[in-house]
């Protein structure tokens, strides 16, 4: 069985708070809808379209669905911070990533999304590194990790 006991708290944590941010916005009705309108502000800056299309009440419903779900998950990375949820989590964002691109580039999505595609990718990267890198040598004898 793999360990990943050498993954620090820190990395974990961060990635969470990052994610945080966003989810939070998608998971409450009334921050929702003001989020998705500011991306497509900044999608208008960038010379996409600046107006968010009309959302029917079930699009809403899964935003508000999918900003749960990753809150959830936010809140279980941030109190319990184990190595196991940064390899969970960055092939979790490595799809997001691939799937954010496929909307992008194969559905005509507004480009702000690019934004997240790098967010993503900086997590897988940032997450993984630190999940499959080889954890240090124990000191012969001693049964202790050698100074950082």
């Amino acid at each position: 069985m793999t360990r990943y006991d050498h993954v620090p708290a820190r990395t974990v944590r961060f990635w969470a708070w990052l994610d945080s941010g966003v989810t939070l916005m998608l998971a409450l009705p009334p921050l929702a809808p003001k989020f998705i309108a500011m991306l497509y502000w900044a999608n208008g800056l960038i010379g996409g379209t600046a107006d968010a299309p009309a959302f029917e009440p079930i699009h809403y419903l899964f935003v508000y669905l999918t900003g749960t779900l990753v809150s959830v998950w936010v809140i279980a990375r941030l109190l319990h911070p184990i190595g196991l949820f940064a390899v969970i989590d960055g092939w979790g964002r490595l799809y997001v990533a691939l799937a954010l691109a496929w909307v992008i580039l194969g559905m005509n999505g507004p480009p702000i999304l690019w934004l997240f595609v790098f967010t993503e990718g900086a997590g897988t990267v940032g997450q993984l590194r630190a999940a499959y890198r080889r954890p240090k040598a124990a000191l012969p004898g001693t049964g202790a990790e050698p100074a950082a």
